[in-house]
């Protein structure tokens, strides 16, 4: 069965965290994936006085979403108290994940800059770093999804595939659709590549009649969703569709609402 929810991020310096299951109660919307704005959010006392909230409002937390560039890059440094700093930040958002009983954890992983800056990031030397982060996840109850990310290491599918080749265990991904058009890509490309490991898509959307994607609030930009979901639906996806905005295609967070409807319609129909 597919759900479709709502990521925190569309409420990025609109609504605090610790806001939004009410908000979300009040609108309706049973399943939401959390994004973690900062270090304070990571706390342990944060995430327990969040998760009572959660639980009295009702929802249903599916994934957890830090802010990747605090850290996630340099769980993959060469450097190796970078990477033990690092891979404090990723426990604690892993234990946060497992006290609000999600299901995945969304990464980006390392930050691949322009012009040949980027080093150490032969995926050879990755592939094994991606087996530890995956068990380490495991082992606090959830799946590890990279996400392709157009300035990350995932910005094609077949970057994906070459991943899974060097791993010895299997790697689940997120589908950012927004992203994927962003890197030129089309997003049914990481359905038919990556489509029996994907377990949630980030959905905004975007209309491609312009000379260059604009991309806003279901249902302005004409995307068709349902192609999208069909296709992933026929590799098996029972995951979770979450409406992924920017709060610059919003006045009114009443928007989201009627996006989601939107959206979930459209899935649906």
């Amino acid at each position: 069965m597919v759900i479709t929810g709502i990521s925190t991020a569309s409420f990025f310096d609109t609504l605090m965290l610790e806001d939004a299951p009410a908000l979300l109660r009040h609108w309706g919307i049973q399943y939401a994936e959390y994004y973690l704005n900062s270090y304070c959010e990571y706390n342990a006392d944060f995430i327990d006085r969040l998760a009572k909230e959660t639980e009295e409002a009702g929802i249903r937390v599916v994934g957890v979403h830090p802010m990747s560039l605090q850290y996630e890059p340099l769980l993959f440094t060469p450097h190796p108290r970078q990477r033990a700093d690092a891979m404090k930040a990723y426990e604690l958002v892993l234990r946060a994940g497992e006290r609000l009983h999600a299901d995945h954890y969304v990464m980006h992983g390392p930050v691949v800059l322009g012009n040949g800056v980027s080093k150490n990031l032969e995926l050879t030397r990755l592939a094994p770093i991606f087996d530890t982060l995956s068990d380490m996840a495991e082992d606090h109850g959830m799946h590890l999804t990279l996400e392709n990310v157009s300035y990350s290491i995932m910005p094609k599918p077949e970057i994906g595939l070459e991943i899974h080749s060097l791993m010895k265990r299997p790697l689940y991904h997120t589908l950012d659709i927004k992203q994927s058009i962003r890197a030129g890509v089309d997003p049914l490309a990481f359905v038919e590549a990556l489509g029996t490991y994907i377990l949630a898509v980030h959905a905004c959307d975007c209309d491609l009649s312009c000379d260059r994607p604009r991309y806003c609030l279901p249902p302005y930009g004409g995307y068709d969703f349902k192609r999208l979901i069909d296709a992933l639906q026929k590799k098996g996806f029972e995951g979770s569709v979450l409406l992924e905005a920017y709060s610059d295609m919003y006045r009114d967070k009443s928007e989201l609402k009627d996006a989601y409807d939107a959206l979930t319609q459209m899935i649906r129909s």
